[in-house]
């Protein structure tokens, strides 16, 4: 399998072929609904409770779903949801059985694959590095691993990350969806799709909101003294943006009152990004702290952040704006997307930048969103999206994802670098940004730096209740089996009927996709075949669930 992409081509074609993965994603998400359908008959008793009455036709129905989801064509190895898909994906994967959900979606990535590599050309001029990417696609491990190991031993683990950070969520989504663990299914799906943060680790499975739970404290904030004249006079971007440089990672914040040319007073926060050094179990800004900040709507940074506002004394209804950095940017945004906290100050403006917050919300719709990544910077893709996302879950943000000459990391996530790059490469960005915060340039007229720490010191007590931590609303992956308008054999025979139209339509809607690709020079000469594949795996698919439908349908007591 190759991902080779020609080095020239027109300026939207990389555009068209993100479209095209998104088109693929959209029918991998709903070939694998139709799985758990089929999959959910088949297990959900419905069909066994027929046998009395109709023992032939129950197991001819039986027989027919079994086929729909364990079948070579069609669906293939399908089996999805429940405590049996997990077995039969496992047992399946070491068989290696085929999947039609995960075979789309691979080649919906390695398609994202070749799209970021028409502006980064790096990613197949360079032999290393193809090798890697073809391997993982191909589910080749051990050349995987061997790869690996070729681009460590020739760049080192630093520049072999730089490397490749442009597609790393694309190589995870991809690994974890090829390889035979069921315990990062999940994340791999949630990566591939761009339907919410990886809630395990895409290579061993281990749930993320284990880890980040290590994180604990209410967060406190400390005053702290800080030279003044190292502080800008001034409210603009990059007046805020070099005040976090001042701060630097050391786990400190600043709070600031800008006087804005309407002569109003308004807060702006400025948070760096994570403290160097191990973990500690006293700051939030630490290792473990930006993790948390990352894959939890609350932590002890967000948390901290609030308590320094609140010290501040900004008051109620105030307007504020929030600049973070890396875990800054991140902290900031689950802090803008505190209801209690929003519920207190109007949060107009928020602006990060390397930060991983795509699946971050504000509370309030009002709220203006920036987000500034380097495509070569993978701290931003730590959530799992990156610069191959087709799947855009941030409508009406300000987006710029960009790439510069200086690839190497962590060099290019410094804040220093993002400040010179909005400097020098992106002053048509820097201005826009610049004129959405309009209302906060302007003089500074007071500053006060806090030191953060997960609970308050000993020595200092807050003067206000810690922020109430926000509940999650646990994920499922598919609904419950026995619930629903699938829980007898019609309700089960109208989902199958209805999911055989729709694997009929994705196969049109596919013949139309690699028509409108015969055209573009940038679609990958691998691609058509694959597509075809498709085709013919969906009109299967189609002719499968028909027949099941019709057969579970006639079970219907009324039938």
């Amino acid at each position: 399998m190759s991902t080779e992409a020609p080095p020239q081509a027109a300026p939207d074609a990389a555009a068209e072929l993100r479209r095209a993965a998104r088109e693929l994603a959209e029918a991998a998400a709903a070939v694998r609904t139709a799985a758990a359908h089929a999959t959910a008959a088949l297990t959900g008793g419905a069909v066994l409770a027929a046998v009395p009455r109709a023992p032939v036709a129950a197991a001819r129905a039986e027989r027919a779903l079994a086929h729909a989801v364990g079948g070579r064509g069609g669906l293939g190895h399908a089996l999805t949801g429940g405590p049996l898909g997990t077995v039969a994906a496992r047992l399946g994967g070491m068989a290696g059985a085929g999947n039609l959900a995960i075979q789309i979606m691979v080649t919906s990535l390695r398609l994202r694959i070749t799209a970021v590599a028409l502006a980064n050309p790096e990613l197949v001029c360079d032999p290393l590095v193809r090798r890697l990417v073809d391997a993982v696609a191909a589910d080749r491990d051990l050349d995987s691993a061997r790869a690996l190991y070729a681009l460590v031993r020739d760049r080192g683990a630093v520049r072999a990350l730089t490397a490749i950070a442009p597609i790393f969520g694309e190589i995870l989504a991809l690994r974890a969806l090829l390889d035979q663990n069921p315990l990062n299914d999940a994340t791999a799906w949630l990566i591939a799709t761009g339907t919410g943060t990886a809630t395990a680790d895409p290579l061993t499975g281990i749930s993320n909101r284990a880890i980040a739970a290590l994180d604990l404290g209410a967060g406190a904030a400390v005053r702290t003294t800080f030279p003044a004249e190292r502080l800008r006079a001034h409210g603009s971007l990059l007046d805020f943006l070099a005040n976090i440089c001042a701060l630097g990672p050391g786990g400190r914040v600043l709070v600031q009152t800008v006087r804005g040319p309407d002569g109003a007073e308004r807060h702006v926060v400025q948070a760096p990004g994570m403290k160097l050094g191990a973990p500690d179990d006293v700051s939030p800004c630490d290792l473990l702290g930006a993790f948390s900040s990352t894959v939890r709507d609350s932590a002890p940074y967000s948390r901290a952040l609030a308590r320094a506002v609140d010290d501040y004394g900004v008051p109620s209804g105030a307007e504020v704006a929030l600049i973070g950095h890396s875990a800054g940017g991140a902290a900031v945004m689950s802090l803008a997307q505190d209801a209690a906290f929003c519920a207190r100050r109007t949060v107009t403006h928020v602006v990060a930048v390397g930060s991983p917050i795509d699946f971050k919300r504000p509370a309030s719709p009002d709220t203006w969103v920036a987000s500034v990544t380097n495509q070569h910077d993978i701290i931003p893709s730590l959530d799992g999206q990156g610069a191959g996302n087709c799947l855009d879950p941030r409508p009406g943000w300000y987006i710029v994802d960009y790439t510069d000459p200086t690839h190497l990391f962590p060099a290019c996530h410094a804040i220093e670098h993002y400040t010179a790059n909005l400097t020098d490469d992106l002053p048509e960005h820097r201005a826009e940004i610049d004129r959405n915060l309009a209302r906060y340039r302007g003089p500074v007229i007071r500053s006060q730096v806090y030191r953060l720490f997960d609970d308050a010191p000993r020595a200092a007590r807050p003067s206000t209740p810690a922020p109430p931590r926000p509940r999650r609303r646990p994920r499922a992956a598919f609904p419950p089996h026995r619930r629903g308008p699938g829980a007898d054999a019609a309700g089960h025979g109208e989902l199958l009927a209805a999911d055989a139209r729709a694997m009929a339509d994705r196969a049109d809607r596919l013949r139309a996709l690699a028509a409108r690709l015969r055209a573009q020079d940038a679609a990958p000469g691998w691609l058509f075949a694959t597509l075809h594949d498709h085709i013919t795996a969906c009109v299967v698919a189609s002719e499968d669930l028909a027949d099941a439908a019709a057969r579970v349908r006639a079970l219907a007591p009324d039938a």
